[in-house]
């Protein structure tokens, strides 16, 4: 006499769970692959932006490299004579600014140069350095105060009042239709 069981499945309960468990393992895995793709490409980006950042401060650099010959050129102007040393920097530097004037290092370009004396022994330089970064610009703003008698026995010194890099912001589209068709 053959003793029935009820409610038990006879075969292949171990076949569907390897099954069951292939398919969660395939799926864990699909999900890894993908998530380890989209961290490798952040951190590419992540390391083009940091290239682009150092290179814009190598061009401040050279920046402030140029400033320093203009002042040890001028060194022999003592105050009184702000003027012509606002003269002589703005001339050097106008050099660089714009697209068509000579570039600094890694493609950086002076966009704009103001150069305003501040009074007695003062002037007041203020420069944007950009550089193209993928579809976005990156810039510097550098502005810094040259200063009479703060270097060398009434040689002129500079002191850095802001350094400063910025990205220009993203612009949104205003005119976005999602729910309207176009005909």
């Amino acid at each position: 006499m053959s003793i029935r069981r009820l409610g038990r499945f006879e075969g292949g309960g171990s076949s569907i769970l390897v099954i069951f468990l292939m398919l969660l393992l395939v799926t864990l895995g699909s999900l890894s692959v993908a998530s380890s793709h989209a961290n490798l490409k952040l951190a590419r980006k992540g390391v083009s932006w940091v290239n682009s950042y150092y290179a814009l401060e190598a061009g401040g650099e050279v920046l402030l490299d140029i400033i320093s010959q203009i002042l040890a050129q001028a060194g022999g102007l003592g105050r009184g004579k702000e003027d012509t040393l606002a003269r002589m920097l703005a001339d050097c530097l106008d050099e660089y600014a714009g697209e068509a004037g000579n570039k600094l290092p890694y493609d950086t370009i002076i966009g704009e140069v103001r150069v305003e004396p501040d009074g007695p022994g003062s002037i007041t330089v203020t420069t944007q350095l950009s550089r193209q970064h993928g579809s976005t610009g990156q810039h510097l703003l550098v502005e810094i105060q040259v200063v009479a008698g703060s270097g060398e026995p009434d040689a002129w010194g500079f002191r850095i009042l802001q350094w400063k890099q910025y990205q220009e912001p993203f612009e949104y589209e205003s005119a976005i239709e999602l729910w309207n068709q176009p005909e």
